[in-house]
């Protein structure tokens, strides 16, 4: 019997989950990560939204990767830069996850 808790949702912002997030994670059967799409500081005037997408999915591959790496079962998805309107969202694409990480 498998006594590992299910699953597990990580969002995340500008910087990549921290390290101690990422072991917590590997604890769990399947995790749905979101990296927010967060815009670059140096946008002051004109936002590149683009840029901040791009930036994003990085973030989203290195930490889809690692927790492959150690046998998590991963899905992701790029968000809204907005912290609160980013875990509404993550909650509604993976509804069955026990717990947010982060």
């Amino acid at each position: 019997m498998n006594n590992s808790p299910h699953q597990a949702i990580i969002v995340f912002g500008a910087k990549e989950p921290a390290e101690a997030t990422l072991v917590e994670a590997e604890q769990y059967d399947e995790v749905f990560v979101l990296a927010r799409a967060v815009p670059d500081a140096s946008d002051r005037w004109v936002i590149d939204g683009d840029r901040a997408a791009a930036a994003a999915r990085a973030r989203l591959v290195r930490t889809l990767t690692r927790l492959r790496a150690h046998g998590v079962r991963v899905l992701g998805a790029i968000g809204d830069p907005n912290a609160t309107a980013a875990r509404n969202d993550a909650r509604a694409l993976f509804p069955a996850a026990e717990t947010i990480l982060g």
